[in-house]
């Protein structure tokens, strides 16, 4: 993408982010700006415009699986969270579910059926246990409680590492309202840009809890971004078995 067909915002975010990320950032920076040539990008971002309702369907059974029930258990919602010092909420994680059914529907414009939940909490699954390598990485054992437990109280402040996932996070806001043409709210940012964010936050921690750290850091972020960027990237048919 040449500089000077840029929008201005883009740039302005992206030179906040490199600034710093620095050259490690880079990769993420032009995926991030990939993203909308990308048919099912466009469909993610003009889908998550509408009511929930219209994209998800009905996802009652994908929330009773082990790894849902067991995140709802171990995590606390966000006001228990901040009164605990608990870095991750429960709001959280969800959103990282709906970040994976949105982008199944991207790809397919499926609502309903079994294959479409398997495949999408099987993609949660892999991104969890493999981060940058989801989609070479073996399904484990499913998560217990307290896997849960370990993973709400990762931090977030070393390193840069949460500015830098919220830099990633308004690279990726400007970039989708150059797809929806919606005004990009500054605090709130847009559902998709949530979603997106909040999954890269996830399997930063959940990496971080695989290295026995306490915290997330700047290699943690950044392999989020390329996990929850590569998924957006990939066809569901293309995710192995």
């Amino acid at each position: 993408m040449s500089p000077t067909l840029v929008n201005p915002a883009v740039a302005d975010a992206r030179a906040a982010l490199l600034d710093l990320g620095g050259r490690e950032s880079a990769a993420i920076a032009a995926a991030i700006e990939g993203l909308p040539s990308i048919p099912a990008f466009q469909v993610m971002a003009t889908a998550s415009q509408a009511a929930r309702p219209q994209w998800a369907g009905l996802v009652d059974d994908l929330f009773e699986r082990p790894l849902l029930k067991q995140a709802k258990a171990g995590l606390r919602n966000a006001l228990m969270s901040t009164l605990t010092g608990d870095t991750l909420y429960r709001n959280v994680f969800f959103s990282f579910a709906d970040a994976v059914i949105l982008w199944h529907y991207g790809y397919t414009q499926e609502r309903t059926g079994s294959r479409r939940l398997d495949t999408a909490y099987r993609a949660m699954r892999r991104l969890l246990a493999g981060a940058e390598d989801f989609m070479d990485t073996p399904l484990p054992a499913e998560p217990d409680v307290a896997y849960f437990h370990r993973l709400r109280r990762v931090k977030l402040t070393r390193d840069n590492a949460y500015p830098m996932l919220r830099r990633a996070g308004r690279l990726l806001g400007t970039v989708e309202a150059d797809v929806t043409q919606e005004k990009l709210h500054a605090v709130r940012g847009s559902i998709l840009t949530s979603y997106v964010t909040f999954s890269a936050q996830v399997i930063a921690m959940a990496r971080a809890v695989r290295a026995e750290r306490d915290a997330i850091d700047r290699d943690d972020v950044l392999n989020g971004l390329q996990a929850i960027t590569t998924l957006l990237q990939t066809p569901p048919k293309a995710l192995p078995a």
